[in-house]
């Protein structure tokens, strides 16, 4: 782990070691890619070593795969697929737990456009947590105070990435909390930019726009360019502008699925695979018209993997909602990559940062995937593993 060998592989920038000391003598420090890596303060330190078994690097309590059931589904309420990225599985849980008391932790935009963790205790509250944030968010000393409402008998849902749900449990462990009362719900994830990176982006915007960017709103949906607009996004400025951008347009959007500024733990990331962190994970059920013809998932369409019985339950639970239809995990895995493996990075990424700092976020993404063979053979594949698929069925 990093702490230990200084590998930045070995850290996924969850803060748990940061907010696990009981000295306090760990902070988070940027490196020259604006990713932030836990730095100690060895006059402080006692020793105890907290930091390094808090580590999601290090978990080993997964789930086994044989006791997954894997469900695809849309809720039953065209505007709430809407304003949710796959199929609005993640509302139908929240409002389920919320009728039993539970308060909610997931990731929103605040008013700076910063990504971080922040807890809601009703629906309207939770409207925030809707839609992919793609930025690896900023904790907030969530950790502790979910150990103390758990302590307090309080019930709470937390989502996040599964190395942000892996480290909650790990810390929770070493508090020796009962767990009880604690629902976990991890997602599919690809990898994860940093704020700094988005930063960068915004700024730009703003100085060709001459004007703040107030909301942005990824998977915006936006009914353009219909094989693309799931991977669309939203961006509404102080001056009354709105925008929908496209991928091959948007150097964020270009960047983030031309998988150019991850994390470097992402690309050893030891949570993609089908055994799972968490009682839920959440995912977009892609390919299912090949299933079933009358779902298109890119208007959105839920992949549901309920990994233990806590899990199940809540499954059973949002029946009431939403239309599921049971899949399997191994149709999952094929339909979804990152339940098989790590992401691959863009062969340019170096190039990228390089050039990054130096010429401003736009340039370096148009130089760094000028040229590429990357869309023209993403494309290829995916034709093929669909006729592939067809094939099986």
């Amino acid at each position: 782990m990093y702490l230990q060998d200084k590998k930045k592989k070995h850290c996924t920038g969850c803060r748990a070691c940061a907010d696990i000391c009981p000295k306090g003598c760990i902070s988070m420090k940027e490196d020259g890619e604006g990713f932030l890596y836990p730095v100690i303060d060895s006059e402080q330190c006692i020793q105890c070593h907290l930091c390094e078994r808090v580590c999601p690097v290090g978990y080993d309590a997964f789930s086994e795969k044989d006791q997954t059931d894997v469900w695809a589904g849309v809720y039953d309420s065209s505007d709430v697929i809407c304003k949710s990225s796959s199929g609005g599985a993640f509302t139908a849980i929240y409002e389920q737990l919320l009728e039993l008391n539970y308060v909610v932790y997931g990731v929103c935009f605040d008013e700076n456009l910063k990504v971080k963790h922040a807890m809601a205790d009703s629906s309207e509250g939770c409207k925030a947590f809707r839609k992919s944030k793609y930025v690896l968010g900023d904790t907030n000393h969530c950790y502790p105070q979910i150990r103390d409402r758990l302590k307090n008998g309080e019930k709470v849902l937390f989502t996040g990435t599964p190395c942000q749900c892996a480290a909650l449990l790990q810390f929770l462990a070493l508090a020796k909390v009962d767990t009880a009362n604690l629902i976990t719900v991890d997602l599919i994830c690809h990898g994860a930019p940093n704020q700094t990176l988005f930063d960068s982006y915004v700024k730009e915007l703003e100085q060709r726009e001459n004007s703040r960017v107030t909301e942005y709103s990824f998977r915006s949906k936006t009914p353009i360019e219909r094989s693309v607009n799931s991977r669309s996004a939203k961006i509404v400025f102080a001056n009354g502008s709105v925008k929908t951008v496209l991928p091959k347009d948007d150097p964020f959007l270009k960047a983030y699925y031309s998988r150019l500024c991850y994390r470097p733990s992402c690309k050893v990331c030891p949570f993609a695979k089908p055994q799972r962190v968490s009682d839920i994970t959440l995912g977009d059920a892609w390919a299912i018209e090949l299933l079933y013809p009358e779902w298109d998932p890119l208007a959105g369409v839920s992949l549901i993997l309920a990994n233990n019985e806590k899990g199940k339950g809540v499954v059973e639970r949002i029946k009431d909602t939403m239309t599921l239809r049971s899949v399997t995990i191994d149709w999952a895995t094929q339909s979804n990559r990152q339940l098989r493996e790590p992401t691959e990075f863009h062969d340019r990424r170096r190039r990228f940062f390089r050039r990054w700092k130096k010429r401003g976020f736009s340039s370096a993404v148009a130089a760094s995937t000028k040229d590429s063979l990357y869309w023209s053979l993403y494309a290829k594949v995916k034709r093929r593993w669909k006729r592939l698929m067809r094939g099986k069925l």
